[in-house]
């Protein structure tokens, strides 16, 4: 596993972990929560390319990305196959791993240099018995992240390259920009030949 980086609590214009304003856009949160999510959460920095999980291992902790873009990857037949995307404000991790001790299926990687916030898996667990309010966020964050889940099945069952690339556009327009062509080709299902190729003639109209 490679070196993360860890950087000085917090460094924020209110003072708070950025994984609170974040909970808190989606629900109320007690000022004892608030307090624990602050002394357990920390930030990391990890360079671009470098890996956050990889399969086998058993992840202790989420990530919320504070900046940058980190894929989900798994490795078939030697060839690495990316799973999903994501991008600032999300959460990332293991989902294996809640109620579990199941190992991860995946590699996270960095597609870019990341600042993120590590919360530990057993945080979440305590916070859900402690404080009841964490429980309506937490559903709130399954449904958005069911939601994902569902793209992407949909993405997975479009007839066209055509049609994968436009409705990936239409979900995460910003990362085209950002993340290499092959990833996002993979991601589509389809070679990187085949996404130039629609992206071509996508420009031409």
């Amino acid at each position: 596993m490679n070196k993360i980086h860890t950087s000085a609590k917090w460094q924020t214009k209110d003072g708070h972990s950025p994984v609170i304003a974040y909970f808190t856009s989606i629900g109320e949160l007690s000022e004892a929560a608030i307090r624990d999510f602050d002394e357990h959460t920390f930030p990391l920095f990890i360079e671009k390319r470098k890996l956050l999980l990889k399969p086998g291992s058993i992840a202790d902790h989420f990530y919320f990305i504070v900046k940058g873009v980190i894929h989900g990857c798994i490795k078939e037949e030697g060839k690495f196959i990316t799973t999903w995307i994501n991008e600032e404000n999300e959460i990332v991790g293991s989902i294996r791993t809640l109620g579990t001790n199941d190992p991860c299926r995946e590699y996270l990687q960095a597609l870019e240099d990341c600042e993120l916030v590590a919360i530990p898996v057993a945080l979440t667990e305590s916070a859900f018995d402690k404080y009841p309010e964490t429980n309506i966020i937490a559903r709130r964050l399954w449904e958005h992240h069911y939601r994902g889940a569902e793209d992407r099945a949909y993405i997975g069952r479009l007839s066209s390259a055509e049609k994968k690339y436009r409705y990936f556009l239409e979900k995460q327009p910003k990362l085209i920009k950002r993340v290499s062509l092959k990833y996002i080709a993979s991601y589509l299902g389809m070679t990187l030949e085949t996404l130039s190729r629609v992206r071509a003639r996508q420009n031409k109209g």
